[in-house]
């Protein structure tokens, strides 16, 4: 069952990744971007942007301009609107740096020597919308003038940039057109895909379908022929040539990194191919061998409805029952139900003569230790058992549930790890008794560990190659088959014939309790048989139900004045049929000694956790005090 759910899981997480689903809180996300601008013939230019943003959880939005007084004059008339159905609804300006920045408002401040940032308040601080915002400002001094070429060069997004989107695109205006087409000339830089061109003698267009997080955005306009500029210094340079060559560079260096990518394509699309047929015959070669398993290690049919005795009742204890019967579904027995196996034992050794109890009243009950029990002849699992509840006694008389639970809680190092012993222990019983097959098991395990080897190795080609669906169909079709056949490896069980016909007993006894009342024939009650019976209907979690169809049945195995059974204080079916404690005592007395081990492993995982002081894993604190920071979403222009 275990295995079952971790590859449910296991493709649960591959369906995530192959979605590519991504959740995270405070994002924004351009639907797009458009920048509209104006070059002024006073060397300034108008920038407009309109921003069309997916937002959530955010209440500012922030945008940061690092300015040059080398390169770069002032940024002035600064305007954010935010528009609603075509409208443009203005926001008020403000004066003071904000992180928070007051509903409906804006600033446009410089808040360090070179830095000028515009930030607007967005007001979804626990919501999710998407926005229209329009940016208005104006850049002085941006065109510079050569002696043979003006020169507009403005990085619209760094490559510190935070957001990312789509349809991201602008016009340049120039208050001149150019007499010569050629002699405008256009560059842009940043992502590869992007792409920019000349629409007319004074109109310059770029665009990119998507853009990614950290990559940046720039143009550079180049007019190599004399513009009736007015204002602006004239730098007194030739800078044509150098542009030129600083540009062709540029472009050589983006050229090699595309036929990189082109042969890095080619390369991946064929060692993927390569990678898949291997992949695909071993895919193969394991489907195959699994069928073939399940057939050659069929289990025979075994036509048990019911199971009137102990099995193996010679050798038969609660922790061993408990295990093979966990492998009921998948012939795979691999836990014991500590908690309920340790009320089984407990009540085993009543049976054995080793315990005697003792009620108090209706609720109470006290476990003595019978001082001439002898421990030798106990399974090691119920000797394990017996010691605790020997040292939880101590020098006293006898102990209740409750002070066996309160001993487990102080004493929990001790007991916990004891009672993990028990699945080495009845495993190691159970290979040397030949009900687990070891052959079984090494083949199984085999099989298996080789095809989470292939689901794994897909699973990362996935990730590698998001962009080649085709492949990544293939790759998922692949591990959806593994994962299929790893379900019917699961059916070639780890028991032997023997150890199946043992477990397949075990189910039918548990039946047998169950359907005890709704069966024809009904059996001469045993007390003594029902007190063996009622052992294992704990370690199943079925003693009340079988007690309480019991009494409808058999109502004269609960009458205490009955002189034909004989009842052993030892035994618990005193306490059952006596009608000053009856049923309801016995059930609280079981539940009592579930607790016992459920006590014990809470404090020991109380202990053993991070925070406890005594070790373990990394924690999230630290670092003394916690330090506020400013956590935004950014645009930063250099």
């Amino acid at each position: 069952m275990k295995k079952k759910t971790l590859q449910i899981i296991i493709f649960f997480v591959f369906f995530l990744l192959l979605l590519n689903i991504k959740s995270y809180a405070g994002s924004q996300k351009w639907n797009s971007l458009n920048y509209d601008v104006t070059v002024n013939s006073d060397c300034s230019m108008d920038v407009v942007e309109t921003w069309e943003i997916k937002i959530s959880e955010t209440n500012t939005l922030f945008k940061d301009f690092y300015i040059d007084s080398s390169k770069y004059s002032e940024i002035t008339d600064v305007r954010v609107v935010r528009v609603v159905d075509g409208e443009e609804v203005p926001l008020d300006e403000i004066f003071v740096e904000q992180y928070h920045v007051d509903d409906g408002c804006f600033y446009a401040l410089q808040t360090d020597y070179n830095k000028f940032e515009i930030a607007w308040n967005i007001g979804l601080d626990n919501s999710t919308a998407t926005r229209t915002y329009k940016i208005y400002y104006t850049v002085n001094d941006v065109v510079k003038l050569y002696n043979d070429c003006s020169e507009l060069y403005w990085q619209f997004l760094g490559t510190d940039n935070e957001i990312s989107g789509k349809n991201i695109a602008g016009t340049i205006k120039l208050p001149y057109e150019v007499d010569d087409i050629e002699n405008l000339k256009v560059w842009a830089h940043g992502d590869l895909n992007g792409n920019i061109e000349r629409t007319d003698r004074d109109l310059v267009k770029f665009s990119i379908n998507s853009l990614s997080e950290n990559t940046m955005l720039e143009v550079r306009v180049v007019i190599a022929e004399e513009q009736p500029f007015i204002g602006g210094a004239l730098i007194n340079i030739n800078k044509l040539p150098e542009i030129l060559e600083e540009e062709q560079r540029w472009a050589d260096e983006a050229n090699y990194k595309r036929e990189f990518w082109k042969k890095m394509i080619f390369i991946v699309i064929g060692a993927n191919a390569l990678v898949f047929a291997l992949c695909f015959i071993k895919a193969i070669k394991i489907i195959k061998k699994g069928k073939e398993l399940k057939k050659v290690y069929k289990y025979p049919e075994y036509d048990i409805d019911y199971f009137r005795e102990v099995p193996d009742e010679e050798n038969a204890s609660p922790a061993r029952a408990s295990f093979l019967y966990s492998g009921k579904d998948n012939n795979c027995p691999n836990a014991v139900d500590i908690s309920k196996v340790f009320a089984a034992t407990i009540l085993d050794l009543s049976l054995k003569k080793m315990v005697e109890f003792e009620p108090l009243d209706e609720k109470n009950i006290k476990i003595k230790i019978n001082q001439n029990a002898n421990n030798e002849n106990l399974p090691e699992d119920e000797k394990i058992i017996f010691s605790i509840l020997k040292s939880a006694v101590g020098e006293k008389e006898g102990i209740t549930t409750k002070e066996f639970s309160k001993y487990a809680r102080k004493n929990y190092e001790s007991v916990y790890t004891k009672l993990e012993k028990l699945h080495l222990i009845v495993t190691d019983y159970e290979k040397e008794k030949g009900n687990l097959d070891e052959e079984r098991r090494k083949i199984r395990s085999k099989i298996v560990n080789r095809e989470w080897i292939y689901i794994i190795i897909g699973m990362l080609l996935i990730m590698l190659i998001p962009f080649m669906l085709f492949l990544v169909g293939i790759y998922a079709g692949i591990i959806i088959l593994l994962i299929v056949n790893g379900m019917n490896i699961s059916k070639v069980g780890k028991l032997s014939n023997e150890g199946f016909y043992e477990t397949k007993r075990w189910v039918a006894l548990k039946k047998y309790m169950e359907d005890y009342s709704l069966l024809k024939e009904k059996t001469v009650p045993d007390i003594v048989l029902w007190e063996k019976f009622l052992v294992y209907a704990t370690t199943f979690g079925i003693s009340k139900k079988v007690i309480e169809q019991l009494k409808v049945v058999h109502p004269e195995m609960f009458m205490s004045d009955n002189t034909n059974m004989v009842y052993n204080r030892y035994a618990y079916w005193y306490i059952i049929s006596n009608n000053n404690f009856g049923t309801d005592c016995f059930n609280s007395f079981s539940s009592g000694l579930e607790k016992v081990y459920s006590n014990a492993a809470s404090a020991y995982s109380s202990a053993h956790s991070s925070g406890s002081g005594s070790g373990g894993g990394f924690s999230g604190g630290g670092g003394g005090r916690r330090r506020w920071r400013r956590l935004r979403w950014s645009l930063k222009y250099i």
